[in-house]
């Protein structure tokens, strides 16, 4: 069954960086063009990227009334694991989501990871996980797949939805995820492959949650735990989660 299902009435979607939501944005619109409620939060923010956030939400038709911005640190939010876990409790018992969406547990970013974890660590509901990009084990990242594809659903998009896709990316003027993004795609075309980065969106129900090994197939995950950022990260977080 697809986890993209529209009878899930309250949705809140637990973002790490003001233009994460690029991933799930086509998916994001049809929910509230559906009616369902939909929140959206964001650990890290600053003035200019909420900013840059509020606009994509009013365009995606997400009420402002339902957005929080946390303050976290950007590219230290494992750092700061131990004070964000009762503000996301606070946000999710105030919300009631019926599902939750976040980034994947999949190292490419450390704050992402801990996105994730929060969420697991407070919410006993059904988590829906994003491939972002991963991973940092890596020189060249990959952007929209999981490593293990096992358990995804895909959600085709729409000319409009692409075209909408496209349209936020430019909106982050602050960073240079369009270029990005753009450069990805080239990538592709020149190594004779097609990219799908913006004609699809990928969820699916999130299994992986022994946050003490990465999550990825045996070759590539004993590859990130002999990162220095891998360390680093399970140096800030692990020491607050139950054994």
């Amino acid at each position: 069954m697809s986890v993209f299902d529209l009878t899930k009435r309250r949705w809140l979607f637990c973002m790490t960086h003001p233009d994460d939501e690029i991933s799930i944005c086509a998916w994001i619109r049809r929910l509230t063009a559906n009616g369902n409620e939909v929140y959206v939060s964001w650990t890290h923010s600053t003035p200019v990227r909420e900013a840059e956030g509020r606009n994509v939400a009013k365009l995606l038709g997400v009420a402002q009334d339902n957005l929080f911005f946390h303050g976290a640190t950007d590219g230290r939010v494992g750092g700061e694991y131990k004070e964000l876990m009762p503000v996301f409790q606070s946000m999710i018992e105030h919300v009631q989501p019926d599902v939750i969406a976040c980034g994947a547990f999949e190292q490419g970013h450390p704050d992402h990871d801990t996105t994730n974890v929060l969420v697991n660590s407070v919410f006993a509901g059904e988590v829906l996980e994003i491939p972002f990009y991963h991973s940092y084990a890596t020189k060249l990242q990959t952007m929209n797949s999981f490593s293990d594809p096992t358990g995804q659903s895909i959600l085709l998009l729409s000319p409009e939805e692409v075209q909408l896709k496209r349209q936020i990316a430019k909106l982050f003027v602050s960073q240079n995820i369009w270029s990005v993004l753009l450069w990805f795609e080239i990538w592709h075309v020149l190594r004779g492959r097609r990219s799908h980065l913006s004609s699809r969106e990928i969820m699916r129900t999130q299994g992986h949650k022994v946050f003490r090994v990465p999550n990825h197939p045996p070759g590539l995950a004993k590859r990130v735990e002999q990162c220095e950022t891998w360390r680093t990260w399970c140096e800030h977080v692990l020491p607050h989660l139950p054994r």
